[in-house]
């Protein structure tokens, strides 16, 4: 395999070429070459005759590229073949980049597939090093967690579909185990979800992604960082009152209060369930068209202070990164979101019992789980359902 230093790529949006990103010694250009006002390449960067100049890669190319624990192995094994900078590391993954926005003009080669049997019910547990060995060059990932994109064959209908598949390492232990219930609290909750699995020894949460349509077709994503035009590095800068204002701004008439609606029991959620990492790219916008536009499914929740005792919020909400009480909340609701008291009331109490529903199933498993990280992580978990309790109808 032989590795190209270009300078060029060329952008396709639904297997349209649309444009061509440019990197020049001191900056990024991108140039759409359609006319047609569709084909735009992000909300942020409507179709037009003139050049969008950046000094560093545009957000919404650079959502595409891998950090933390991908990032490491696709640098260990292609330094010396390739520069691994932002533009070389989008040119390495850009022919498996499949979406609304990709980089191929043919999407529908496939590579290695799966069964989901293979992932649920894993034989040794070594599955994952063989994951990272087929998909690491496969999977075009945001986050510092280790997770590979595969390709999943459904046996009944034939259909092949990606799904993320997340381990964990030494410092966050039973973290799959720990996103499973969280995201089952979210989905209690009301609040929409990708298809998601706990594999049966528990080293695997694998999710299903949710910008694909059941006919085959690709929604539009893109994350607050793309939305804000901030630099993956900058995720934890900001407010949830910013990411409110921004849903408001892109969001569709028709979406608009049913998103604000679902991210204010988001941001509940992930105060209830104490998530440190609730940053800006775990949140983010799905769309069809530029008339509809509306809040993407809750992703990447997990209880960060089951490992990190005293962890704070991931941005700000009401001027500080505090754990907020139910008071703080509703007004943020009504500030924030335009909820009404009734609105807001009514939400924060299906949090509530979508908390007081997973302590339930944590405590069903907790009470014949043998293994000790396994409990600690339980327990933490069952501890915030607890806590919850005195809060319903205040």
């Amino acid at each position: 395999m032989s590795y190209v230093n270009s300078t060029n790529l060329a952008v396709f949006v639904d297997s349209q070429l649309t444009g061509e990103l440019v990197k020049t010694p001191d900056e990024f250009v991108f140039n759409y070459s359609s006319k047609e006002p569709s084909r735009f390449i992000s909300l942020t960067m409507p179709v037009r005759a003139k050049s969008y100049v950046h000094p560093v890669m545009h957000p919404i190319f650079e959502m595409h590229l891998p950090e933390g624990y991908l990032l490491a192995i696709i640098k260990k094994h292609f330094a010396k073949l390739t520069a691994t900078d932002d533009f070389g590391l989008l040119m390495l993954l850009s022919a498996s980049v499949r979406g609304r926005i990709h980089y191929s003009a043919d999407l529908r080669e496939r590579g290695d597939v799966l069964s989901l049997d293979d992932l649920l019910h894993p034989k040794g547990a070594t599955l994952f090093d063989e994951l990272v060995s087929r998909f690491a060059l496969k999977s075009p990932l945001s986050g510092v967690q280790p997770k590979v994109l595969a390709q999943i064959e459904n046996k009944a209908t034939l259909k092949v579909d990606d799904y993320i598949v997340k381990a964990w390492g030494e410092d966050y232990p039973e973290l799959a185990i720990n996103e499973y219930f969280c995201m089952r609290a979210v989905m209690a909750a009301g609040i929409a979800v990708p298809t998601f699995y706990l594999s049966d020894d528990d080293r695997y949460f694998i999710m299903n992604r949710f910008d694909f349509l059941d006919s085959g077709d690709a929604l539009g994503f893109e994350d607050m960082c793309v939305l804000q035009a901030k630099k993956r590095d900058d995720k934890y800068s900001g407010s949830y009152e910013q990411i409110a204002k921004t849903i408001k701004t892109f969001t569709s008439a028709r979406y608009k209060n049913s998103s604000l609606q679902q991210f204010f029991k988001m941001v509940v959620m992930n105060n209830l369930l104490q998530n440190g990492d609730a940053h800006l790219k775990n949140f983010g916008l799905l769309y069809r068209s530029i008339d509809q536009v509306w809040l993407a499914p809750a992703y990447d929740v997990v209880s960060t202070t089951a490992y990190i005792k005293s962890d704070i919020a991931a941005l700000n909400l009401l001027g500080s990164k505090r754990w907020h009480n139910r008071k703080n909340l509703i007004r943020f609701g009504l500030e924030a979101c335009d909820l009404s008291a009734k609105q807001a009331k009514n939400l924060f109490d299906e949090c509530l019992n979508a908390m007081e529903v997973m302590g339930v199933e944590v405590r069903a498993r907790l009470d014949r789980e043998a293994n000790i990280e396994k409990q600690k992580v339980l327990q933490h978990l069952l501890t915030l359902s607890g806590a919850c309790r005195g809060q319903m109808g205040a």
